[in-house]
Order: structure tokens, then sequence, then C-alpha cells
């Protein structure tokens, strides 16, 4: 689901593959990060990180949420894969590493505040689309960014 980007990441920054393989471990069990339950059978940290990113994207680019519901696009069909796998999955390795730099030592408001600065900087194009060009621009966005 998203775990392999992770240790991937770890796996090309780290030394060696013990230390990679236990700061892994420290991720997905130590409580400021706890990426174990997004994983977990029921996804309920992954419905939680959801519900949490639409709240924030309603109060801070309220413009940006009426259109996504207008246009009946589903905050978990673009955010999912950003948000499971904190921006490793799609986006540019520079941008990848400054955001785990940070998340490492901020914890989850890091990944927040990245989602609502790159949705922030796509709002013009964004408010011109329609369902599936919105899927498409994001699609490409994440490696142009």
């Amino acid at each position: 689901q998203g775990m392999n980007f992770i240790a991937a990441l770890f796996l090309m920054v780290m030394d060696d593959e013990e230390t990679a393989f236990w700061m892994f471990v420290s991720v997905m069990n130590e409580d400021v990060y706890n990426l174990r339950e997004l994983f977990v059978r029921d996804m309920a940290g992954t419905q939680e990180v959801l519900y949490v990113a639409e709240r924030l994207i309603e109060q801070f680019l309220p413009r940006l949420f009426d259109h996504f519901q207008l246009q009946n696009v589903q905050m978990s069909m673009i955010l999912t894969p950003w948000l499971m796998t904190i921006y490793t999955r799609n986006f540019p390795f520079e941008l990848v590493l400054r955001v785990w730099d940070s998340f490492l030592v901020e914890g989850w408001k890091v990944v927040y505040r990245t989602m609502l600065a790159l949705l922030e900087h796509a709002q013009p194009a964004l408010l011109q689309l329609e369902f599936e060009e919105i899927i498409m621009y994001l699609r490409e966005f994440t490696s142009t960014v």
C-alpha cells in the first residue's frame, strides 16, 4: 500500500540496511509518527489523516474545497497516495527529502502544511478544471513541483 516507498527512502539515504530497518521500525511505531496505523487492516489511521486533511482544506482553501465538492472530487482520490507515503510515491526526491527532514523533527503538522502549500500553488489552475481534468492535472503536477 505504501510502506515500500517509505522503506525505499530509508534504504536510499541511510548508510546501511540495518540503520534503514531501525529507522523504518521507529516511524512505524513511535507515537509522534505512528505510521503503522495507516496500514492496519481497517486503515483507521488513513481515515483519520484524510479527515484532518479534508477539514484543513475546507478551512484554509475554501474555494478549492467547494470546487472539489461541485466536481465530485473525493479528497481520498487525490490525497491518499500523498499522505500514506508522506509524499515518497510521486514527488521529486529533493522535495521528499525536505518534507521528511521536517517530518522527523516536527511530526504530522509538516505533512499537512505541505499538502496545503501544494494545493494552494495548484489552486488557480484547479479552479478552472472539471473532474477528469483535475485528476489528470494532479497526477502530472506531482512530478513537476
